[in-house]
C-alpha cells in the first residue's frame, strides 16, 4: 500500500493533496496520529514518537498559537521517514507557504481532509485495506509458485493449511481475463464473491483471475456450475476468455490444475477463442511443456527460425500474416479477410516468408516448423505479459 491507495479509500477519497505530490509513491505500513508531539513544552525522545512509512493523521492543536511549530512538526516528521501528514483543516484551513515549500522540496505529501473523517475510522479501514493487500499478494504468489515451480505434496498441503478453507476430494479451476484488457477494475466484482465460495479461492494472477472450486464428486459439472453462478450474481461471461482446467485430486495435484487452467487461457486468447478447456488442447500441451520447462530453448529455437521475420528491418506484414495464417490452419482465404487485403496478396507474402525462413522445406515440412515456431512464439509473449 502506499499514499496513493491510501487516498483511495472510500474514506479519504474527498481529502486533497495540498503538498508533495511527487511523494506518492511512499510506502504506508502504518496509520498514526499526531496531538502534542512537536510542542515545545513536551518533553519526549523523538526516534520512537513514529513508525518510518506511516500516514500521521493531526489536527495540528499543538500549534494553535505558534503557526511556527508547523515548520518543525514537517521537519521532524521528514527525519522520521513518515509517509505524509493528513491534518483536519480545524485550526488551519491552508498551512504557511514555508511549510508547503519544505514538503514539496522533500517529496513529503501533506494531506487535506475533505470534511468531519473520524481518526479511528481512518486507521481501522486503512489496516482492513492493508491486510486484504496482504492476503491477495499472499494468494498470488502461491499461485506463481504452482504454475511455474515442481511442487511436493508436503508444499501442497501447506498451501492448503495457509488458506484456511475446507477443500473437498476434487479440484476445478478456471482462469479468467478480459478480451479488451484496459484495467483492473473488471476483476473487483468477481473478488467480492470469494468468500461466498465455501470450498474454493478467488484470486488475482497478474492480468486474470483464478477461480478454485473443489467437490466430493470427479463428475462435477464445472463449467456449468461457473456459468450459472456468475449469472446469478449479475456477472456476465460474454467478455471473458476463460481456460478450464481438467479434474485433479485436490490435495496431490492441485499445482497441475492451476498449470492447465493458466495454459488453457492463453491457448484460447492465442486461437481468439471464448474458452478453452486444457484438455482438448492435444499436441499443444507438448510445446506449453516445452516452454514450461525450457524457454532459453525455445526462444532460442524461435529466434533462429523466426529471426529473418523478427528482425526490425523485416516487414511487420510478413510476421504478423504467418502468425494469422498459423492461426487460421492454413486458410488463404480466412487469413486474408483477417488482413482486409485480396488471398493473392497473402500468398505472395507467404511466399516471401518461405524463402526467407525455409526455402528447402516441402509444404509439409514448412507448416509443421512454422507451426511450431509461431505457437511457441505467441506463447511466450502472453506469459510475459
Amino acid at each position: 500500500m502506499n499514499v496513493k491507495n491510501f487516498l483511495q479509500l472510500p474514506i479519504t477519497k474527498d481529502f486533497t493533496v495540498v503538498a508533495g505530490s511527487n511523494g506518492l509513491h511512499k510506502p504506508v505500513q502504518n496509520v498514526e496520529i499526531l496531538d502534542f508531539e512537536f510542542s515545545p513544552d513536551i518533553e519526549t525522545v523523538r526516534e520512537t514518537i513514529f513508525t518510518p512509512n506511516s500516514v500521521i493523521l493531526s489536527s495540528l492543536l499543538f500549534a494553535k498559537q505558534q503557526p511556527d511549530y508547523l515548520l518543525n512538526a514537517v521537519k521532524s516528521l521528514i527525519q522520521l521517514e513518515a509517509s505524509a501528514l493528513a491534518y483536519k483543516p480545524v485550526i488551519y484551513n491552508d498551512l504557511p507557504e514555508e511549510v508547503l515549500a519544505l514538503a514539496n522540496a522533500h517529496h513529503f505529501p501533506i494531506l487535506r481532509f475533505g470534511g468531519d473523517e473520524f481518526f479511528e475510522k481512518i486507521i481501522l479501514e486503512t489496516m482492513a485495506y492493508a491486510k486484504t493487500q496482504d492476503y491477495a499478494f499472499f494468494l498470488e504468489t502461491i499461485m506463481k509458485r504452482l504454475i511455474n515451480e515442481e511442487v511436493t505434496d508436503e508444499q501442497i498441503t501447506s498451501f492448503l493449511q495457509q488458506l484456511n478453507k475446507p477443500f473437498e476430494k476434487y479440484m476445478f479451476v478456471a482462469n479468467l481475463q478480459m478480451k479488451s484488457l484496459t484495467n483492473a477494475e473488471w476483476m473487483q466484482p468477481f473478488l467480492q464473491l470469494e468468500l461466498l465460495l465455501k470450498s474454493g479461492v478467488i484470486c488475482k494472477y497478474k492480468n486474470s483471475l483464478f477461480i478454485l472450486v473443489t467437490n466430493q464428486s470427479q463428475h462435477f459439472q464445472f463449467e456449468k456450475f461457473l456459468n450459472e453462478w456468475l449469472t446469478m450474481y449479475d456477472l456476465s461471461t460474454d467478455e471473458l476468455i476463460v481456460g478450464y482446467s481438467g479434474v485433479h485430486i485436490t490435495q496431490a495435484e492441485l499445482h497441475l490444475a492451476v498449470r492447465e487452467a493458466f495454459f488453457a487461457r492463453i491457448m484460447a486468447e492465442m486461437d481468439m477463442t471464448p474458452t478453452c478447456h486444457y484438455n482438448h488442447l492435444g499436441s499443444d500441451i507438448l510445446l506449453i511443456e516445452l516452454h514450461r520447462k525450457d524457454p532459453h530453448f525455445v526462444m532460442n529455437y524461435v529466434n533462429d527460425y523466426l529471426g529473418p521475420l523478427l528482425d526490425e528491418k523485416a516487414d511487420v506484414d510478413l510476421i504478423n500474416t504467418a502468425i494469422t495464417y498459423i492461426l487460421k490452419k492454413g486458410n488463404i482465404k480466412e487469413v486474408a479477410v483477417a488482413h482486409f487485403c485480396h488471398p493473392n496478396t497473402i500468398r505472395y507474402r507467404m511466399t516471401k516468408i518461405r524463402q526467407s525462413v525455409a526455402p528447402l522445406d516441402n509444404d509439409y515440412v514448412f507448416y509443421e516448423r512454422l507451426s511450431a515456431a509461431v505457437k511457441l512464439y505467441l506463447l511466450h509473449s502472453k506469459i510475459a505479459d
